[in-house]
């Protein structure tokens, strides 16, 4: 009798650790362009979905052009966990002017901290553009996703 209860337990464990994926993805015109409850289905009630895929997977699902990333920095030096992307018409200036005020954005994390210095070098180079260039998505697109967060 225990043996089957302990194997009833288990298999509810997994079929509820499983469950957030099968909710089916949801695109932007579904959502009658209604971009926070289109992020928040797709990124926040799916985001286990994207765990193990690439960042190019995520942004192909966005749908929507990101208009500018800033990396998310670690305790450790030169490491950085993953990314902000913006998706709504938000620049550097207006994020630190108004620190409170809510943004269309999704973070992407690494499985594991990644060396700063390349991406340091990415936005040294456009500095200037404060727009998401095509030479950010050829550097992050095979990177591999560790969490998605809205």
């Amino acid at each position: 009798m225990k043996k089957i209860l302990l194997f009833v337990l288990l298999l509810m464990a997994i079929l509820y650790a499983d469950a957030q994926c099968t909710q089916p993805y949801k695109s932007f015109n579904q959502f009658a362009n209604d971009t926070t409850a289109f992020l928040r289905y797709n990124f926040k009630t799916r985001a286990d979905c994207y765990k193990g895929k690439t960042v190019a997977d995520v942004l192909k699902d966005l749908q929507l052009t990101p208009k500018m990333f800033i990396s998310k920095s670690s305790t450790r030096v030169n490491k950085y966990a993953g990314i902000r992307i913006y998706v709504s018409n938000t620049t550097l200036l207006d994020i630190l002017q108004n620190p409170g005020r809510k943004t269309q954005d999704i973070y992407i994390y690494w499985p594991d901290l990644m060396d700063s210095t390349e991406v340091t070098r990415l936005i040294r180079k456009y500095k200037d553009t404060d727009v998401w260039v095509q030479e950010y998505y050829d550097f992050f697109k095979n990177m591999i996703v560790g969490e998605v967060k809205y």
